[in-house]
């Protein structure tokens, strides 16, 4: 990191300090005044020597330190500090002009990296370096002009980093932080490096050991560097690999490769924080977790491409390639990929075990209202070009699984498509399209989904919720939102969503649970518990509008034969509940009269009340108004009368006294 090098090179500012402290003869009190000075004018630090220093000149020029600590003036928080330094420099070489570092060596170093709100570092001193507006530093001369340069040991123990950004909410912590290496040098001469620090953010629940070594060489007159018998460890994975960069910094061109044998990945991501740790979270016991991998990769300064990427994971071959070109004047970051894996079988990492009826998942809800101020990608969408596609042979999640998987996906002018081709599921098939526009003002979002024949007995097991119904499911829904964010776009979401079902069987208890509510108020009563408990209807169909906002008034239909449901309502994410008020009418002649019910209540329209949270028994979900059905059965009854007494009048009262009757009889009923 650069405030790393920054604290190396008032190391060296030290050694150059102190050589001339020698020649000088001051004593050790004017050595750290000195000394701090010197640092002072060269970096704008402040550096504190709270320990003793020592100075010696032969053999070797040397310099050592206790209690040492360095600070920006502009800041109150220090920069670093250390317990002991140790900075050793061959005299002879550097009279000829070359720097032959004996030993670099820190004790206890312990360093602040933080960021404020405005995106200040406490490293910034605010104003340039000298010379600073003059260098080039991709000049390929700047580095072949440097001097010859190598340090035999360099060893840091036990040192920390306590990074903090202020203007990203982050955090993070490295502890136990060890780095060595023996003749470290800019001359092409192959060293070793070995560095290894357990790594933790604001978010983990504990730190992760992290270690890196490699074999280098450096040669910065040819502009070249090799990395190899690279191994990277991040418990449980190991990733081994080689890098190799030439024609630094001028016109950089490298080329590399990876690869991690079998490793637990749901270990690293617990390791990693991402996953909450042990089997209640989802993952079977006894799951095949591992993952392995390999790729090649090479670039330059202008694009970069992922060749031969095969990853093995969930019993298949994920073969991918990627390559990227950077922007230009005339054109925009460009990314295109391909993805094209086998069968997967994701089951072993899914419990079997699935809610019952009155702990209905309620993801959707929790999804909904996560990140509500979320802002989407808008200027990624509008500064990029975007073309690939994932290939799957099929998907499979216990009872679920998905066949010839296609997804599609294009950033073009600040447009965003994604395109989901038909894919098997359940028997039958299911396609869609996003389309997200970031082009003429505020995002745009367009979504499509077209279900054709899924058998719906295949998906009761999985959602218990949807067991009253069988039969194939024919479904297409449109719907279009704006805004920036996740928030606003749920807040204005409208379109529709129109359903059938045929060669269906319905469970209709609830049905019959209202009507024999309904019943029970009727001076005739109705006979409904002899209805049959599972119907067939010719037709089952129905939609759902929606406008202004997922939590708006929506209007629902449903059509059962000669049943017909209709109304609207809203749901309430914050309560997870929903409250629809519903009309239920049994309609007359000429729909097929597969519900049973007296003609005198033919295309008579029952309020009923369907409120309640997601996850209550369905069977408290509907329930009728009481009091309208009432003034209902009322009105039905003075009908009823009514028309009895109109026949009376028409067949029994003689012709010249009818009007006379049937004025007498409305003002009486009414």
């Amino acid at each position: 990191m650069r405030f790393l090098l920054r604290f190396l090179l008032v190391l060296v500012m030290l050694v150059v300090t102190s050589g001339f402290l020698l020649v000088a003869r001051i004593n050790t009190e004017s050595y750290k005044s000195a000394v701090s000075e010197t640092v002072l004018a060269a970096t704008g630090y402040e550096l504190t020597i709270g320990g003793d220093l020592s100075l010696s000149l032969f053999p070797d020029l040397g310099l050592a330190l206790t209690d040492v600590r360095l600070k920006n003036p502009a800041f109150r928080q220090e920069l670093a500090s250390t317990s002991s330094a140790v900075l050793s420099v061959e005299l002879t070489p550097l009279l000829r002009g070359q720097i032959k570092i004996r030993e670099i060596s820190t004790a206890d170093l312990h360093a602040n990296y933080f960021i404020d709100a405005n995106g200040t570092s406490i490293w910034s001193t605010g104003a340039a370096e000298p010379g600073a507006a003059s260098r080039n530093p991709s000049s390929p001369g700047e580095l072949t002009e440097l001097p010859a340069f190598s340090v035999d040991r360099l060893r840091i123990g036990n040192a920390s980093i306590d990074i903090q950004d202020a203007s990203k909410q982050a955090r993070y912590q490295i502890d136990n932080l060890s780095l060595d290496s023996r003749d470290t040098n800019l001359e092409g001469r192959p060293f070793s490096v070995a560095l290894q620090f357990d790594y933790e953010n604001n978010g983990m629940s504990a730190a992760i050991p992290m270690a890196l070594r490699s074999d280098v060489q450096v040669d910065l007159s040819n502009g070249s560097f090799q990395f190899s018998n690279l191994q990277l460890s991040i418990t449980p994975m190991l990733v081994t690999g080689a890098i190799t960069v030439s024609g630094f910094p001028a016109d950089p061109i490298y080329e590399g490769s990876l690869a991690a044998e079998d490793f637990d990945v749901i270990t690293l991501l617990e390791s990693l924080d991402l996953k909450e740790p042990g089997p209640a979270t989802g993952v079977g016991l006894d799951a095949d977790r591992m993952l392995s991998f390999s790729a090649r990769f090479n670039g330059s300064a202008q694009r970069a491409t992922l060749s031969d990427f095969d990853l093995s994971f969930a019993g298949s071959l994920i073969e991918t390639d990627a390559e990227v070109r950077l922007a230009t004047d005339l054109a925009p970051l460009n990314v295109s990929y391909n993805v094209n894996a086998g069968a997967l079988d994701l089951s072993p990492f899914f419990t079997e075990q699935l809610p019952a009826a009155e702990e209905t998942p309620t993801g959707l809800t929790e999804a909904a209202q996560s990140q509500p101020q979320a802002e989407l990608p808008v200027e990624l969408i509008s500064s990029i070009s975007l073309l690939g596609g994932i290939s799957v042979e099929s998907v499979t999640i216990n009872d679920i699984q998905l066949q010839d998987v296609n997804v599609f996906t294009n950033v073009e002018d600040g447009v965003l498509d994604i395109e989901v081709p038909p894919a098997s599921l359940f028997q039958g098939s299911a396609q869609g399209t996003i389309r997200l526009s970031t082009r003429g003002g505020e995002p745009k979002l367009e979504v499509s989904q077209t279900i054709s024949d899924v058998n719906l007995s295949e998906l009761t097991p999985l959602v218990t919720r949807f067991n009253a119904v069988n039969g194939f499911l024919q479904a297409e829904s449109s719907y279009a939102a704006t805004g920036g964010t996740v928030g606003e776009m749920l807040d204005s979401l409208s379109g529709n969503s129109a359903f059938s079902i045929t060669d269906n069987s319905v469970d209709i208890g609830v049905i019959k649970q209202v009507f024999t509510a309904i019943a029970a108020l009727s001076p005739n009563g109705e006979a409904i518990q002899q209805w049959p408990d599972v119907i067939r209807f010719s037709d089952l169909s129905g939609y759902l509008i929606l406008e202004d906002g997922l939590t708006s008034q929506q209007e629902v239909k449903l059509r059962m034969d000669n049943l017909d449901i209709s109304g609207s309502g809203q749901i309430d994410l914050d309560a997870q509940g929903f409250d629809y008020d519903l009309l239920f009418t049994v309609l007359g002649a000429p729909y097929i009269q597969t519900i049973p019910i007296d003609e005198l209540y033919h295309n008579v329209s029952w309020p009923v009340d369907c409120s309640a949270a997601f996850a209550d028994d369905v069977s408290r979900y509907c329930r009728p108004d009481f009091t309208r059905v009432r003034v209902i059965f009322s009105q039905i009854g003075a009908n009823a009368l009514r028309n009895e007494l109109q026949g009376i009048i028409t067949d029994q009262v003689p012709e010249q006294l009818r009007d006379a009757a049937r004025a007498l009889l409305r003002s009486l009923l009414n």
